[in-house]
């Protein structure tokens, strides 16, 4: 500040009194501007965002019922270190009023009819003799984000000497009940393999779980003994933001008639159900580093070795890991630190993809099976990251290599890259000129479609001498043909 605006400050009427500065009414009067500053400022972003959405398609329109700046709770004191109408076709009437007043210089076009059940011969098959290969497993979660963005597990894996290898990832059922699976069954899932040549920094893809068997995506090849970083994926066509409200909210806790507090059966039934995601090698019990994926993403904190002796000793555990009774004890001395008030429970639950009916609707877990003809494959979860970075490299590559190109008619640095299997269609654009571009994309006359945008009409801003994934397109149906008919404009 000048010296000008701290005098005015200090001569405001408000705090100044008989000459003397009145602290608090000052701190008052600042709390008072200060959230009147926010609350401005966060309607003319809502008015900005509204429009970026219409014209760059960054994330869906719609609205969550969680809240829209979630707080993370704190760790537990004890380990405490101190409907289709939704996908309709029609488009959106702005976003056309839109395209109206845009002046394309160069335009081309993407045509794919997809059948149902296409590419019969692609289907996934288990290698003949795979009973006698070794074999290892790993579940993981994919989460959605409040800004449309999905993170999830990556993992490293260790082939000892060169073996064929079998690799699939699939969503994991949870459902209690036989006959009944869990409703993200038919979300998407896909594996990217990396080789780590000298370091971490220099990953080359090698190959990506794109056949496919119902709900299980695999590869099946032969590797070079070496590391390898395993990077999950999602395309967020199916794994994407709840639009309709909850209204009833669930029940977490209750007292009985001597005022002692208890979990309920449906909440012990969902946090059964998280400590399955949450225990990766599924031996039934949590060590440090499955507990600390659990505590990174409900409370952005870590427990260190100290806290997790205290854990130990107040909670059950068995080889020093904790167990599915001691999960829930913890939960529930949580709920007795705060005598009841079941706010940091449902952090918590927001956190793992949950909504107040105690739904998981806002994440995907997945479980990755890896087998080996010669060796016993290692895999190590490592990160838990949002999907992109060497991700979205990857899955250029993987377009780029073996999708359709297309040039743009009079701008051979504009390359449109497609790429489609028997479940999505991915679009990249290369850009490979030295100045920005922006491409407009329509996708109004697709039937039976829906891409991860959300939206029908969107633009990209592709960076000088780069590559970016524009779009992934699934079926609404599959038990229909779906037909992939898309524009692509350069935008003068």
């Amino acid at each position: 500040m000048t010296r000008e605006e701290v005098n005015a400050i200090i001569n405001l009427v408000d705090v100044n009194a008989d000459g003397k500065f009145d602290y608090i009414k000052f701190c008052k009067l600042y709390m008072t501007t200060n959230e009147q500053c926010l609350k401005t400022t966060l309607e003319k972003l809502e008015v900005d965002s509204k429009l970026r959405r219409h014209q760059f398609g960054n994330h869906i329109e719609g609205f969550s019922e969680r809240d829209p700046s979630p707080v993370r709770k704190p760790s537990p004191s004890i380990i405490r270190k101190t409907d289709q109408k939704t996908f309709s076709n029609k488009g959106d009437s702005r976003s056309s009023l839109l395209s109206a007043t845009r002046k394309f210089k160069a335009s081309l076009s993407f045509t794919i009819t997809m059948g149902v059940n296409s590419n019969q011969n692609s289907k996934l098959k288990e290698p003949n003799l795979i009973k006698d290969w070794q074999c290892m497993q790993s579940k993981g979660c994919f989460f959605l984000e409040e800004d449309g963005e999905i993170v999830s597990h990556q993992y490293r894996m260790q082939i000892a000497q060169r073996s064929m290898v079998y690799l699939t990832i699939k969503p994991l059922n949870l459902s209690q009940v036989e006959g009944k699976p869990s409703p993200w069954l038919s979300v998407d899932t896909a594996l990217y393999i990396l080789k780590e040549n000298e370091s971490q920094a220099n990953l080359q893809l090698v190959c990506f779980t794109e056949l496919r068997n119902r709900e299980v995506f695999g590869w099946t090849g032969e590797l070079g003994p070496g590391i390898y970083w395993l990077i999950p994926s999602t395309t967020g066509c199916r794994l994407r933001k709840e639009i309709k409200p909850v209204t009833d909210e669930a029940q977490l806790v209750y007292r009985d008639e001597t005022g002692e507090l208890f979990l309920t059966k449906e909440f012990r039934s969902t946090l059964s159900d998280i400590f399955e995601v949450i225990d990766l090698d599924g031996n039934g019990l949590l060590s440090l580093e499955e507990y600390n994926f659990f505590e990174l993403r409900t409370s952005g904190e870590k427990c260190d070795e100290e806290a997790w002796a205290v854990c130990r000793e107040n909670f059950d555990t068995k080889k020093n890991e904790l167990t599915r009774q001691g999960f829930m004890d913890l939960n529930l001395m949580e709920a007795n630190d705060r005598e009841g008030d079941p706010c940091d429970l449902w952090v918590t639950l927001h956190s793992m993809g949950y909504n107040k009916a105690l739904e998981l609707t806002e994440a995907c877990p997945f479980v990755i099976d890896i087998y080996a003809e010669k060796c016993k494959p290692k895999i190590k979860a490592v990160h838990m990251e949002a999907c992109s970075g060497q991700l979205e490299k990857a899955i250029c590559k993987s377009v780029l290599s073996k999708g359709d190109a297309k040039v743009m008619d009079g701008y051979e640095n504009i390359i449109v890259h497609t790429y489609n299997c028997d479940t999505w269609i991915t679009s990249v654009v290369e850009n490979k000129s030295d100045e920005k571009v922006i491409i407009h994309i329509n996708n109004e006359l697709s039937k039976n479609c829906i891409n991860n945008r959300g939206l029908n009409i969107f633009a990209v801003e592709v960076a000088p001498n780069s590559t970016m994934v524009c779009q992934h397109v699934m079926p609404l149906n599959e038990q229909q043909e779906w037909i992939y008919y898309c524009t692509y404009s350069l935008i003068s």
